[in-house]
């Protein structure tokens, strides 16, 4: 038996499907998850037209690239939604560490007096 009889479109398909998948479940960078989308949608074309199913593949091959676009733009969108709240959260860190020396200042609080009212000694 010739170990080539087992390579033909259809097993190279289900593996190209198959590492496609394990990529996008295994792999962190959004990016290498679109690769691996790529990997997994060219296995997925090269299955159905080993099927025969040219009238579908066509409908994928369109398909497939418009897809691909959509999901690079909502990469796109929300990284720069992460990128936002991130300045948020370390905007609204120094705001309240603002106000919280700014309560301090009004009440005649200082470091020093708030060590002497828990019974300290001072330096």
């Amino acid at each position: 038996m010739n170990p080539l009889d087992f390579i033909n479109i259809t097993t190279i398909s289900l593996i190209l499907m198959f590492i496609g998948a394990l990529g996008i479940i295994w792999l962190v960078k959004p990016i290498d998850k679109v690769i691996m989308f790529a990997v997994m949608e060219a296995g997925f074309v090269l299955a159905v037209v080993a099927f025969k199913y040219l009238d579908v593949a066509l409908a994928i091959a369109l398909f497939g690239p418009i897809s691909t676009i959509v999901f690079l733009l909502s990469i796109i969108k929300i990284n720069e939604i992460r990128h936002k709240n991130k300045e948020n959260m370390n905007q609204d860190i120094h705001t309240m560490d603002n106000q919280d020396n700014l309560d301090n200042q009004a009440l005649g609080y200082t470091k020093k007096s708030q060590f002497n009212q828990m019974g300290e000694k001072d330096d």
